[in-house]
């Protein structure tokens, strides 16, 4: 029984075979993450390795460095918006002036602003 514990004497079976039942539990968890990641960082470093090759890389080819994946650019190469906010179903107009007044945004015209 460890130092730790706060159960008595006689669970110590019951408490070694409850760690290891968490201990496996958490590596069920945690174990294809970590591998997906592993393979991952493996798949990048070979593929940047043979780019370097003379004859047969992707250099010698003229094709282009291999990069990680960008979560702000789409391959298209335009960005990606980032919002909480729901889409809208197809079809749906949004309206400016109800959010305005759901808001309680006061719009200045042009009568309202003072020009110096």
């Amino acid at each position: 029984m460890g130092l730790l514990s706060i159960l008595p004497a006689s669970f110590s079976t019951v408490e070694t075979w409850v760690t290891r039942i968490f201990l496996l539990l958490g590596i069920i968890t945690i174990g294809p993450w970590a591998a997906l990641l592993l393979y991952d960082l493996l798949l990048y470093i070979f593929r940047s390795i043979s780019h370097e090759i003379p004859v047969i890389g992707g250099r010698a080819r003229g094709k282009a460095r291999p990069r990680a994946p960008s979560l702000t650019e789409r391959p298209s190469g335009h960005r990606r918006r980032f919002s909480l906010a729901r889409p809208l179903a197809p079809g749906v107009v949004k309206s400016d002036a109800a959010e305005r007044r759901w808001r309680h945004i006061k719009e200045e015209s042009e009568e309202d602003s003072s020009s110096t």
